[in-house]
């Protein structure tokens, strides 16, 4: 499984654009199946992190806490909603 060490949000957005399409996602298909605006999609895809992330972020980095993201093989992610 790939995985990123996240620095910053944009870490974070990178993956969960690529992750979207290679399951085959539209940003307004996903962002309904979640119950979140297109717009909203665009932001997170954007790198824009809302002021609780960007704090939380801050947080982390301050006390020296590392977030790895692990995703799923583009190969076997589907797009299966839950």
């Amino acid at each position: 499984m790939p995985h990123i060490e996240m620095r910053k949000f944009s870490d974070a957005a990178a993956v969960i654009r690529t992750v979207r399409e290679d399951a085959g996602w539209s940003q307004a298909g996903l962002a309904e199946e979640l119950g979140f605006s297109r717009d909203y999609m665009i932001d997170l895809e954007s790198g824009r992190p809302n002021t609780f992330i960007g704090r939380l972020l801050r947080v982390f980095h301050t006390l020296g806490i590392t977030v790895t993201l692990t995703y799923a093989d583009r190969q076997k992610v589907t797009n299966e909603p839950s």
